[in-house]
């Protein structure tokens, strides 16, 4: 009988490589600001700050993106199935 995984592994397998990806993306905005010659003078709060608004502007963009493509999806399928279906009634 196989051995269940622990849970550490069953969480690292299904949401590593989704928290690595934001990760990376935290990065990318800590980079940016820190490297900006206005942004880099702020102060360790306004940094932080600074950061965790661009983070979460960028994630509300990529939710937005995501959105536009289900839906851009899902008006191909369905002109899809409507034309399956003229076809059919004829």
């Amino acid at each position: 009988m196989e051995q269940k995984a622990t849970q550490k592994e069953r969480v690292s397998k299904k949401y590593g490589a989704l928290i690595s990806y934001y990760t990376e993306v935290w990065a990318l905005a800590y980079n940016t600001v820190s490297s900006h010659p206005v942004l880099s003078t702020l102060d360790p709060m306004g940094k932080k700050t600074t950061t965790t608004t661009l983070f979460l502007r960028a994630c509300s963009r990529m939710d937005k993106s995501d959105e536009q493509s289900a839906k851009a999806k899902a008006e191909v399928l369905e002109t899809i199935s409507n034309s399956a279906e003229e076809r059919k009634a004829v």
